[in-house]
C-alpha cells in the first residue's frame, strides 16, 4: 500500500488534499484483518476458533459491504448532482466504477452465504442505515466543496480497501475484478484544479473528513465482530 500514500506529483493544493486523505484512511483499520487472512494456511484446520471467524469474517466483509455500498444511487451518484462542473468528467469515470464494483460486491455477498447473528444485530443494522443517510447528506450537502471532497476521498478510500476485497473473493474461490475507478493520480489532479478558495477547501476538507469517519466506522464495527467471534 505505500505507492498510494505517495502521489508522484510537486506539492500543492491537490497532492496535499491526497496525501491528508490516504493518511486518514481506513487502511489502518483494516490491516490487521487482511493480516488474519493473509496467514490463514498457518491456522488449525477443522472447527478451530480462527477457522470460524475466518468464515464469518468472509461474510460480514461481503455483507457489509454490500449494504452500504451495493445500493444505488450511492454517495457518486449524489455528488454528481451537486458538484462542480470540472468534476463531472471525474464523477462519469466514477460512476462507472462503482457500477462494477456494486456487481462485484453482489457476487461476494452470494457466495460468501448468511453473516453470522451477534447479539445487539438490530443496532448494527440501524447504524448502517445511518451511515447510508450521513453519506448522501454529505454527497448533497449545499455547501460548495463539500460533495467534491467527499467523492474524491470515497474513491481513495475505496483503493485503500479493495484488495481486501479481492482477497475475500480469492478465498471464496472468486476471480479478482479490475478496478477501474479513477486513479490516485487523477483524484490528485481533480483536487488540484479544483476552486483554490479558503472556503471552498474547508469545505472540501470537511466532506473528505466525514466521509472517511464513516468509512472507518464501518469497518471498526466489521473488526469488532471478528474480535468478538474469535473470542468465542
Amino acid at each position: 500500500m505505500d505507492h498510494l500514500a505517495r502521489p508522484p506529483a510537486p506539492d500543492g493544493l491537490g497532492s496535499t488534499f491526497v496525501r491528508n486523505i490516504l493518511v486518514d484512511g481506513s487502511w489502518s483499520v483494516v490491516a490487521p484483518l487482511v493480516h488474519f487472512l493473509n496467514d490463514g494456511p498457518l491456522r488449525p484446520p477443522l472447527r478451530s476458533p480462527g477457522k470460524n471467524a475466518r468464515a464469518a469474517l468472509l461474510a460480514d466483509i461481503s455483507h457489509f459491504m454490500h449494504i452500504l455500498h451495493g445500493r444505488h444511487p450511492g454517495l457518486i451518484e449524489y455528488a454528481s448532482q451537486n458538484a462542480d462542473d470540472a468534476a463531472q468528467p471525474w464523477l462519469m469515470k466514477a460512476m462507472d466504477g462503482m457500477l462494477a464494483e456494486r456487481i462485484y460486491l453482489y457476487k461476494l455477498t452470494v457466495t460468501a452465504g448468511p453473516i453470522r447473528r451477534l447479539p445487539g444485530q438490530d443496532k448494527i443494522s440501524s447504524l448502517v442505515e445511518c451511515q447510508a443517510k450521513n453519506f448522501q447528506m454529505l454527497a448533497t450537502s449545499g455547501r460548495q466543496g463539500c460533495s467534491s471532497g467527499a467523492a474524491i476521498a470515497f474513491v481513495l478510500d475505496w483503493h485503500q480497501t479493495r484488495p481486501l476485497l479481492d482477497i475475500v473473493a480469492q478465498e471464496m474461490g472468486l476471480m479478482p475484478k479490475s478496478l477501474v475507478l479513477p486513479s490516485v493520480l487523477e483524484c490528485q489532479q481533480l483536487a488540484e484544479k479544483l476552486n483554490p478558495d479558503v472556503g471552498y477547501r474547508r469545505a472540501m476538507a470537511f466532506g473528505a473528513d466525514q466521509t472517511l469517519a464513516q468509512q472507518r466506522g464501518l469497518w471498526q464495527l466489521i473488526v469488532a465482530r471478528h474480535v468478538e467471534t474469535l473470542a468465542g
